[in-house]
């Protein structure tokens, strides 16, 4: 009878190990769970809000990898299901972001490996437009999608973590309207 209640034990717990290693995450925190669960995860590890909630997301300040930043929640429509984190840093000149991203995209290629895609425009052929190049890497795996980019409408550095499940659940919703 011991046997038997400890391996259900043993069971259980390994199928709640399972059920949160399906999701991609962020600082340590699985993407998933509502936006006020996220919210309330992400204050413990020092973030607070920087503007009030509203239908589809909020926004937070605070430090990631050592760096001020503001990051974006977005939730599902119907069931507030938490789906993407998008991170922005301080706004900069273009050779400043730029340096920032390579160093980021050294740094994830050491967590995430090999780049799905790597999108890095020529300096010369956009420059020459009076374009800012366009510099983007994603990482693919399956449990989401991760993009590092220099946004050139935000004119900062912008890192987006989007869990593959819970995209799923909101595309869901979308169509349930």
């Amino acid at each position: 009878m011991k046997k038997a209640i400890l391996l259900m034990t043993m069971l259980m717990l390994l199928c709640c190990n399972i059920s949160a290693q399906t999701h991609l995450t962020f600082m340590g925190i699985p993407i998933t769970g509502t936006r006020q669960a996220m919210v309330t995860k992400l204050k413990a590890k020092g973030f607070s809000e920087k503007t009030q909630e509203n239908e589809v997301g909020v926004e937070l300040k605070g430090k990631y990898l050592g760096k001020d930043v503001w990051l974006r929640i977005y939730n599902s429509n119907i069931s507030k299901t938490v789906y993407l984190i998008d991170i922005f840093f301080k706004k900069g000149h273009f050779m400043d972001l730029y340096e920032q991203y390579l160093s980021l995209r050294e740094k994830f290629n050491g967590i995430y490996g090999t780049p799905t895609e790597i999108l890095d425009e020529s300096f010369e052929e956009t420059l020459e437009f009076g374009q800012l190049p366009m510099c983007a890497t994603y990482y693919k795996s399956s449990k989401g999608l991760i993009s590092l980019e220099i946004s050139e409408d935000k004119h900062c550095v912008e890192i987006s973590f989007q869990d593959k499940h819970n995209a799923e659940i909101m595309r869901k919703e979308k169509t349930q309207k």
